[in-house]
């Protein structure tokens, strides 16, 4: 390799770390974002379809100059259409309306399992190879859990706590996000990857908007103050649409197992914004069990001497 080789190379890496550092800091502000909409009476489902229309239009041009670089088969489209109405959409539904019951550091915290989960999955479906790092973190990243929702655990009297109720939602969403994130992994094998996040966002809107139809509520946006609309639409422009974008331009210039490997930040961003934005204070157990989680997440994922690569076409949430 010439020293202009080397040069562009190591460019190239700077641009990747700055692009993926960014896009995490930016998937790191949703939850304590999401939280505050909500917490001003905004419907969680009527806040994921106001997102998913807003991501659309900012993706919109990036998927027009790349329409011709993906052609799909029937059975293609079908996997886009099931992952964008049921995986996606179920995951906003669960997520969404977990936090409007937990704090937005509890969210953070438990969504940081999802890559853990997803290789595992992938383990399972797809047959990917299982190393030992991932098992040992993988362990130490659920006894972190616990400890995030010990809290919440122990004021369960006769009737289970409102906290504990959106946990378990948010934990159930991780389990969608984890389908999403296998299943586009198949996608992505035949197409562009922001093609194909272009178009399983469009179904997750519909889908979304079915939702918002049949409860009768998307004349409350109508109601939403300017604050909240302000938010929104960051939360759409800038988390569902520049995130991935940067996401996707880092995948192209790192590793994968690099890349992956700063989903252990998310937590750290999330927990960050929750107690400046929102003024959350972690309990004992909740700052121990996320510093369990952030190692045991960084030990699974670190890139691996025998070449191993992480899956991690797509960040967890949208």
């Amino acid at each position: 390799m010439t020293k202009e080789e080397k040069a562009q190379s190591k460019r190239s890496w700077i641009i990747g770390l700055i692009c993926v550092l960014f896009a995490q800091f930016l998937f790191g502000t949703t939850f304590s974002l999401n939280k505050y909409v909500i917490q001003q009476g905004v419907d969680p489902i009527l806040l994921g379809f106001n997102r998913t229309c807003i991501a659309i239009v900012c993706l919109f041009p990036f998927y027009w100059g790349r329409r011709n670089t993906t052609v799909w088969t029937l059975k293609d489209w079908r996997l886009v259409i099931l992952v964008g109405v049921f995986a996606t959409a179920g995951a906003i539904i669960l997520e969404y309306t977990g936090a409007k019951y937990t704090t937005a550091s509890n969210v953070s915290l438990i969504m940081s399992i999802e890559s853990l989960l997803t290789i595992y999955m992938a383990f399972l479906i797809l047959k990917e190879r299982l190393h030992p790092p991932v098992i040992y973190g993988g362990l130490g990243a659920l006894v972190g859990m616990f400890f995030v929702m010990l809290d919440d655990f122990n004021s369960v009297e006769i009737h289970a706590n409102k906290e504990l109720f959106g946990d378990f939602l948010v934990l159930a969403s991780v389990l969608c996000w984890c389908a999403f994130t296998i299943s586009s992994k198949r996608i992505v094998k035949r197409s562009n990857p922001l093609v194909a996040h272009f178009f399983i966002t469009v179904f997750a809107c519909l889908s979304l908007g079915s939702v918002v139809a049949i409860q009768g509520t998307w004349r409350a946006w109508m109601e939403m103050d300017r604050i909240s609309w302000y938010i929104t639409i960051y939360l759409g422009s800038f988390c569902s649409g520049l995130g991935y974008l940067l996401f996707f331009q880092a995948l192209k210039r790192l590793p994968a197992s690099v890349v992956s490997l700063t989903l252990s930040l998310l937590p750290l961003f999330g927990v960050l914004f929750s107690i400046l934005l929102l003024g959350e204070k972690l309990t004992y157990y909740q700052m121990l069990g996320g510093a369990v989680i952030i190692i045991g997440v960084g030990y699974a994922l670190r890139p691996q001497n025998n070449g191993h690569s992480i899956p991690g076409e797509v960040p967890p949430g949208l």
